[in-house]
């Protein structure tokens, strides 16, 4: 019976460096081994002492990468600065949800719990309706491109405009 209890799921796990147990949702999950078995505070310590020793060696590797893909960070830099707004718009988004001053909301349309963050005027990055995929590119075909998006590519009049 003692065996029993044992073998039952816990959500609690023991750093491998620090020793001390802790949640599991203080772990990193990976898809193909599962939790990791430092725990986030100490693979942060580790991560950045390996970087420190290794700074010169980090760097040289990026400028091998650079160099081998000189082509592709060009394209990658037009692109970026043809969608600027778009972009700044997104990353500020991003880091708002990330630092929990704004919370991601369901579906305004169905209630899905999976919804896209959509910009009505990406100068205000942080002004956002959330929508599904299915609703997000229902929006867009019905209305085509958010204001000050800066983007000819995928743009499509709205449909006030074509009548």
């Amino acid at each position: 019976m003692q065996q029993l209890e044992m073998l039952e799921k816990t959500d609690e796990r023991r750093c491998c460096v620090c020793k001390e147990v802790k949640s599991e949702s203080e772990f990193h999950f990976r898809k193909v081994s599962g939790r990791q078995a430092q725990c986030k505070e100490c693979r942060r310590v580790t991560d950045r002492q390996r970087y420190q020793q290794n700074q010169e060696l980090f760097k040289e590797k990026a400028r091998m990468n650079y160099q081998k893909n000189k082509e592709h960070h060009k394209a990658l830099v037009k692109r970026r600065a043809k969608n600027s707004i778009k972009a700044k718009a997104s990353y500020i988004l991003n880091d708002a949800v990330k630092k929990k001053s704004l919370t991601r909301q369901p579906c305004e349309e169905c209630g899905a719990e999976k919804a896209d963050a959509h910009h009505d005027d990406y100068a205000k990055p942080l002004e956002v309706r959330w929508l599904c995929r299915m609703h997000h590119k229902q929006w867009h075909a019905k209305h085509g491109e958010a204001l000050n998006a800066c983007t000819v590519r995928h743009w499509t009049p709205p449909q006030e405009a074509t009548q």
